[in-house]
């Protein structure tokens, strides 16, 4: 490997593939039943990031919604003919405290043998639905053969966010769960004791674009890694609004700067592009890198 690769920073930019009445902030307007009356809008979305991540030579990492990998199977294709990773975000988007034992290892395994079927490769990493993480998911996806899990956010003042529970230190500098699972925890800024949430998604849109760079940039010098993550509705300023029947804090939460995202993204990527924009499994030496591990290689030239 080049050294001068080796030297570079890595930025792992995750993407959670579900579209815009699957979030949580508009659950109460569009419980799971609805979902088949909704407008897809999620591949002209997933589209104009894969164009941006190509323009700007980013490997990223996919977590797919099994519901929405079952009705655009092409997609998720594409997705991986492009030179990204697949990796799995359940099924049906609940919340893994609302799922149970069965309930939830039956989510987690429709969608792995789904993306499996798709791609051809079982996926190696899981995101739980708003990062929330449980002793019992991880035990589950050790059971279920998954490499590395990444649904652990530190901010600890939302309530959807799970807790660090059973989660240890080894002395490669990544935390383990009781059952082998790797954790890969979105970042987020450390400040006169406090957790500030960093990682994207509407933090991402919140903060301005100087300050929220100035913040990665520091998280990079301290811990020498930066994960980010967004959804592909936060590109997309068009997708229908709902002006009633969810509280103020949640639509500003949902439509805060969708308008200005994809610029934002594309300002992000040139800011850091002395860094490796690299997928999970590679960061990690998993699934298909795991011959690697420890070696990070440049994405191919078919990639790119």
């Amino acid at each position: 490997m080049d050294s001068r690769q080796s030297d570079k920073k890595p930025i792992m930019v995750t993407v959670d593939l579900e579209d815009w009445f699957q979030v949580e902030n508009l659950r109460p307007l569009f419980p799971q039943e609805t979902w088949d009356f909704c407008e897809l809008r999620v591949e002209r979305n997933v589209y104009m990031l894969l164009e941006l991540f190509d323009a700007c030579h980013v490997e990223a990492t996919f977590f797919v919604l099994g519901w929405v990998a079952e009705r655009c199977r092409g997609l998720v294709r594409e997705i991986a003919r492009s030179g990204h990773e697949i990796a799995s975000h359940g099924y049906s988007h609940r919340l893994c405290g609302e799922l149970e034992g069965v309930a939830l290892g039956e989510d987690i395994l429709a969608s792995r043998e789904l993306l499996q079927d798709i791609t051809g490769e079982a996926p190696a990493g899981y995101r739980a639905p708003n990062f929330s993480i449980t002793k019992e998911l991880t035990d589950i996806l050790g059971e279920l053969g998954f490499a590395y899990d990444s649904s652990y956010n530190s901010f600890g003042l939302n309530s959807r966010y799970g807790r660090a529970e059973g989660l240890r230190q080894t002395a490669g500098g990544h935390l383990t769960a009781g059952s082998g699972i790797l954790e890969l925890p979105v970042s987020n800024l450390e400040l006169m004791g406090r957790t500030v949430p960093w990682a994207g998604g509407g933090y991402f849109r919140f903060w301005p674009t100087v300050v929220f760079e100035h913040g990665v940039a520091r998280i990079l010098r301290k811990e020498g890694r930066y994960i980010f993550y967004c959804h592909p509705w936060e590109v997309d300023p068009a997708q229908p609004r709902c002006a009633h029947g969810i509280d103020r804090v949640s639509r500003f939460r949902h439509y805060l700067n969708l308008d200005r995202t994809m610029e934002r993204l594309g300002h992000f990527f040139h800011r850091f592009q002395g860094s490796r924009f690299i997928s999970c499994s590679r960061y990690l030496g998993v699934g298909r890198y795991e011959r690697t591990c420890g070696d990070i290689p440049e994405r191919s030239a078919a990639a790119q």
